[in-house]
């Protein structure tokens, strides 16, 4: 009789469960704590299908800025959503962890398990608890100057970063009044003392390639992502920035086209695709495949960058197989633990086929400068230095202006300036450097003299 009795009670659950398989959730946001503009919130969710403002727009009949919704008849069950307002012109930027939250992939929203009709507690913008009173999120205006930027095929602009969870077109910038400086507005929960983002376009087409050690940067401990950084205090507007550049632009271009080729006919091994991968593109393996359209087994690719210093190295088939340099060849940089190929982006160009994993051509002859450019070295006393060095120049350098460069073991460029060469020397002042490891690059009537030197 004890099991009989356990039966009939199961039935009755399951007809009381079936009864309600459907119910109707109220539910409440508070936006007194959201200090950016808006006018009407929504709730989106896998209930609607993440519809927008069509769906379910959120209402405050009675002014106090705490919205509603009541969604009828959802099934029983687990449903994910979030709010967001005007038609996903603005969304919750929830933090992962969190006990209302769960996350799938790179999306993290709220999650509720119906069960009978029922109305949700006023939960803070971006948060799992009521309001406190005081803001629940920091308003940060993005704004970043475009006229520098040499490709002119893309459409949208985009902020993307840790609080967005680096969603490619979620939090668009725009230019209305057409000066090249697109601008926007994100509300980032308070939860965040530091952000990391980037500007990019089209989705993820193409993103800044920002110079690790530049002032406004980051890069992570693996050393494969450099992105701007931004300390939270309150709602702040930003400067407007030069595309991937800590500064304003300034009067000319801040990037340029570049050329890669490398000549793969010397090369004995067996390969499927020959990659470029440098500084501007976190060293991403397989992203940039060189091509080789007339056969001539020199591959080239296009790749638009900021002006200064580049590092970068040719392999195949990602990281298969990569070029391996001594250090001290002259195309090359040696920062204690890599090698790579260096350059330094002043203008369009377009880079000579250098052999694979050499610094001349496959026949031999060398290239550099306007097709002309001879790599000689460049003598340094003392060396170590404190205050002062004096650079040497082939006695062929003669006299007059020439481009000088010094570069840290990062390849950043910390001095670039055009000085007066006497009888191919120049006395250079570095009493303004850190002490360590530095590269100088003199470039003068078409040649480049190189040096590294240490500054005590």
């Amino acid at each position: 009789m004890r099991n009989i009795k356990h039966l009939g009670a199961l039935c009755a659950l399951l007809i009381s469960t079936v009864g309600f398989s459907q119910s109707d959730i109220t539910f409440q946001l508070d936006m007194n704590g959201y200090t950016g503009s808006f006018t009407t919130p929504e709730v989106n969710g896998t209930f609607n299908g993440w519809c927008g403002s069509s769906c379910h727009p959120m209402s405050d009949p009675d002014g106090d800025n705490i919205w509603e919704v009541t969604v009828d008849s959802l099934p029983a069950g687990l449903i994910e959503y979030k709010f967001a307002f005007d038609n996903w012109a603005g969304q919750e930027q929830l933090t992962p962890g969190d006990p209302c939250t769960m996350t799938t992939g790179s999306f993290t929203n709220r999650f509720y398990t119906v069960a009978a009709n029922a109305t949700l507690p006023p939960v803070c913008w971006g948060q799992c608890n009521p309001c406190s009173g005081g803001p629940v999120s920091t308003n940060v205006t993005f704004n970043v100057d475009m006229t520098g930027y040499a490709n002119t095929s893309w459409t949208q602009l985009f902020v993307g970063g840790d609080f967005n969870s680096w969603c490619g077109n979620c939090n668009e910038l725009l230019d209305p009044d057409g000066d090249s400086i697109y601008t926007g507005s994100v509300a980032v929960p308070i939860s965040y003392d530091t952000i990391e983002y980037k500007f990019l376009v089209d989705n993820w087409t193409d993103s800044e390639g920002l110079l690790p050690g530049s002032a406004c940067t980051v890069t992570d401990p693996s050393g494969q992502f450099t992105n701007r950084t931004l300390a939270l205090n309150g709602d702040i507007t930003l400067p407007a920035v030069c595309w991937a550049s800590c500064d304003p632009c300034s009067a000319g271009p801040t990037s340029a086209t570049v050329t890669f080729q490398v000549d793969m006919s010397n090369y004995s091994g067996s390969y499927t695709d020959v990659n470029l991968n440098g500084t501007f593109n976190n060293w991403c393996g397989s992203c940039a495949i060189m091509t080789d359209p007339d056969g001539d087994m020199i591959y080239e690719l296009d790749v638009v960058l900021p002006l200064g210093n580049v590092l970068f190295k040719y392999t195949l088939d990602g990281w298969t197989v990569d070029e391996q340099f001594a250090g001290g060849e002259p195309c090359t940089f040696d920062d204690g633990s890599f090698v790579n190929r260096t350059y330094d982006v002043t203008a369009d160009a377009t880079l000579p086929p250098y052999c694979w994993e050499s610094c001349v051509s496959c026949s031999g002859s060398g290239f550099g400068l306007e097709e002309e450019q001879s790599s000689l070295s460049l003598s340094i006393r003392p060396n170590p230095g404190t205050d002062w060095i004096e650079l040497g120049l082939p006695v062929e350098a003669g006299n007059g202006r020439a481009l000088l460069e010094c570069s840290d073991t990062r390849g950043v460029v910390v001095k670039r300036m055009n000085v007066d060469v006497v009888g191919g020397a120049y006395r250079m002042d570095v009493s303004d450097l850190s002490g360590g490891v530095y590269v100088l690059s003199v470039v003068k009537d078409n040649s480049r003299h190189s040096g590294r030197f240490i500054k005590k």
